[in-house]
């Protein structure tokens, strides 16, 4: 089954040709192929979603497929999700059932689940999404989990692509925490924190004390790294990091300190508020990129000055959504490639 849960579980050669038809479809710009004429998807948005709904559910409409949106809870039942539950609650339906009319239905089926928050292990091996996949028997896109979101890893490593002229490697690659109000999940700095490693950058993970990413996830991106002569380090110097830099790509995330002791982690958080990626910081940089997954808080997470600069990327992160979902449904559908142009023929006016 051609799930696309974590492209953790996909080999290069599926990795580098999703890279490259994404790349490709972004030369060929918004066009309508037809080549999944006939396919159906369902998508379940069990949290909030702008880019990743409306990139996909436009990807497959270029592609010719039927979309259906889910919101579970609006307009649905409320639906149970253990193993050997009594469900005389809330919850009318299990989410074996409903996934498995579902896939009865459709042709392949997307969802979003965050992190809980509270149960570290459960979130780090992504216990629902899998829960969700075991139940199908139609190819799962993961559109954000708990600990990973293949779609934007894929959209942030063609951004890079197309930045650097087809090839990252060996290029400068921060990954800074930044404040926010709220203890945000890991999934995104997981994701691009393993893409710019694969890529074969030069990784350095700037965060304060308290805010290490996960073990597991760290030692995969060294391990990617290694095998393509780059490195993967950390820093807790909020300034130094960007000595050097060639992109820098802000994200919040609450880290594991906010299962063990979120009152804690709340407070050091509030005790970081100077973690905000400022032009100051920025000019130290080679003039680096600006890179974020978006949404972002202006003032907080960086200044407008960074933002409405000539460096800034997110605007083209986030076209390149569009591109990588249409990636992403003909690797699941097996699809021939609908992108006229090949990667090395595109990318010399990219930058």
């Amino acid at each position: 089954m051609p799930h696309l849960l974590d492209w953790r579980l996909l080999d290069d050669a599926t990795w580098n040709g999703r890279l490259e038809a994404a790349v490709a479809h972004h030369r060929a710009g918004k066009t309508w192929t037809g080549s999944a004429r006939g396919k159906s998807l369902a998508m379940l948005f069990f949290n909030p979603s702008l880019r990743t709904r409306t990139s996909m559910e436009l990807a497959a409409a270029h592609l010719g497929a039927h979309v259906t949106t889910i919101t579970p809870g609006q307009g649905t039942w409320g639906f149970a999700w253990d193993d050997d539950v009594v469900m005389d609650g809330a919850e009318a339906e299990h989410i074996r059932e409903a996934v498995g009319v579902l896939s009865r239905y459709y042709d392949a089926l997307g969802v979003r689940v965050f992190a809980s928050g509270t149960d570290y292990e459960k979130d780090r091996a992504d216990a629902l999404l899998h829960t969700f996949a075991r139940a199908a028997d139609v190819p799962v896109v993961n559109l954000e989990s708990a600990f990973y979101h293949p779609c934007q890893a894929l959209a942030d490593a063609a951004t890079l692509t197309t930045h650097f002229d087809g090839d990252a490697a060996g290029k400068r690659f921060v990954l800074t925490w930044a404040y926010h109000p709220k203890a945000l999940p890991m999934a995104v700095p997981n994701s691009a924190v393993l893409t710019a490693a694969r890529l074969g950058m030069h990784v350095t993970v700037a965060r304060p004390e308290g805010y290490g990413l996960d073990a597991g996830v760290m030692a995969q991106a060294r391990a990617y790294a290694e095998a393509r002569g780059a490195t993967v380090t950390e820093t807790a110097d909020p300034d130094a990091a960007y000595d050097g830099a060639e992109v820098v790509y802000a994200k919040a995330w609450g880290g594991p300190l906010v299962y063990r002791d979120p009152a804690r982690e709340a407070k050091l958080r509030q005790a970081n508020r100077h973690w905000r990626v400022t032009a100051e910081r920025m000019a130290r940089t080679r003039e680096a990129a600006f890179m974020h997954c978006l949404p972002v808080r202006r003032g907080v997470v960086v200044d407008d000055a960074v933002l409405d600069g000539p460096h800034a990327l997110h605007l083209l992160q986030a076209e390149y959504r569009l591109h990588a979902q249409k990636a992403i449904l003909e690797y699941v559908w097996d699809l021939p490639p609908s992108a006229p142009a090949p990667v090395s023929e595109t990318l010399s006016d990219e930058a």
